[in-house]
């Protein structure tokens, strides 16, 4: 019974994890349509929640799922104090660099505790070895595209310049290859969605095969 609670909220925790990734995609596009300030926090802000919230349903790993218990009520809190102070102190701060480290960091984070999951004891017994290799390949391809995408970023940011040039040079629909922010939103969101099935391939994996 503890298991079949326990994947239900999973999966009702993943399905409002997609509320603020579809605010994301708004205030994407809002953003990139009128480069206003507060169309990239609307841009912005939303990927900190998404990711400190996945962060939060890989650290709950205990049976089942009781939002009166004192450790459900702290992390909740926890979660809730660290999204408001990071919107409050960004809205401050308007530095994107800031808000790249927040985010990257807490990537990391929940790299490490994928990684911790699949390797603890407990996952030896609760996760077959196809199904830990499956989660792995997945949340693997999503890593290395969001990176990928992440680097191309960097790339287009250091030679703007140069890029703009052979762009210009190539025409359209050549010189499309060379965005390389459209290629960044690209990858990350192929990336996203690799590291979600994997995470919730984590999330409901059943106790046995």
């Amino acid at each position: 019974m503890a298991r079949s609670v326990r994947e239900c909220c999973c999966m009702e925790g993943i399905a409002s994890r997609e509320v603020p990734a579809g605010l994301r995609s708004i205030g994407s596009f809002a953003f990139h349509a009128t480069l206003l300030y507060e169309a990239q926090l609307a841009d912005e802000l939303p990927m900190v929640y998404v990711a400190s919230f996945t962060l939060y349903l890989l650290l709950d790993s205990k049976p089942g799922f009781d939002n009166t218990t004192r450790r459900s009520i702290l992390s909740v809190a926890a979660l809730v104090a660290f999204d408001v102070l990071f919107t409050w102190s960004y809205y401050l701060y308007r530095n994107p660099v800031y808000h790249q480290v927040v985010f990257a960091s807490i990537l990391v984070l929940v790299i490490i505790r994928v990684t911790t999951c699949l390797r603890s004891p407990q996952a030896k017994t609760r996760i077959p070895d196809h199904k830990k290799t499956q989660i792995t390949r997945l949340f693997t391809t999503g890593v290395l595209s969001f990176a990928t995408g992440f680097l191309i970023w960097n790339l287009d940011n250091i030679f703007c310049g140069k890029l703009t040039s052979w762009k210009v040079s190539m025409g359209w629909p050549v010189a499309f290859l060379l965005e390389g922010h459209s290629w960044w939103h690209v990858l990350t969101g192929l990336g996203t969605h690799y590291k979600s099935i994997g995470i919730q391939y984590l999330c409901v994996s059943p106790d046995s095969s």
